[in-house]
């Protein structure tokens, strides 16, 4: 009898040992999961952010360059051309506006990116290069702002 119980003893002490093993290395594997979904997040995050910082950068470079023309010679080629070109990078800048608001973490970073969109969007209207220099100020004041707003999203 005492073999028999030690015997049923032995078989129940392991298979808790079992069950507590399998119970850890559950929550191990989840814990580790866990981690690689946030590091794989931050890094499309900072993606994400750099290349929208990037694009409204060039659009705000190609709105800068329509008025140039524009005041050039407002029925010339180029104007057309930089007209042409300003839309192109307005289209890229918007495709990376709603990435932004696909991922960002904080309807804050959103606003934020959405500002820098429209003020520079606005840029190209200035009516002189006195304006047309602080509106372009504005637009890239608020793109800065939105870098530090995104900044803390990522780390």
């Amino acid at each position: 009898m005492a073999g028999v119980l030690s015997a049923l003893i032995a078989v129940l002490g392991t298979l808790l040992g079992v069950a507590v093993t399998h119970l850890f290395q559950r929550r191990a594997a989840a814990r580790d999961q866990m981690v690689a979904a946030q590091r794989q997040l931050r890094s499309e995050r900072m993606t994400v952010y750099s290349d929208f910082a990037g694009t409204v950068t060039e659009f705000r470079r190609g709105q800068h360059d329509r008025w140039h023309r524009r005041d050039e010679d407002p029925d010339g080629p180029a104007c057309l051309e930089a007209r042409v070109e300003a839309y192109r990078l307005r289209g890229v800048a918007l495709h990376a506006l709603f990435r932004v608001q696909l991922i960002a973490s904080s309807q804050t970073v959103i606003d934020a990116a959405r500002h820098a969109y429209e003020l520079t969007a606005g840029v190209h209207e200035a009516s002189d290069r006195t304006e047309l220099s602080a509106l372009g100020n504005r637009a890239r004041d608020a793109l800065e702002h939105f870098v530090k707003l995104a900044s803390s999203d990522v780390r």
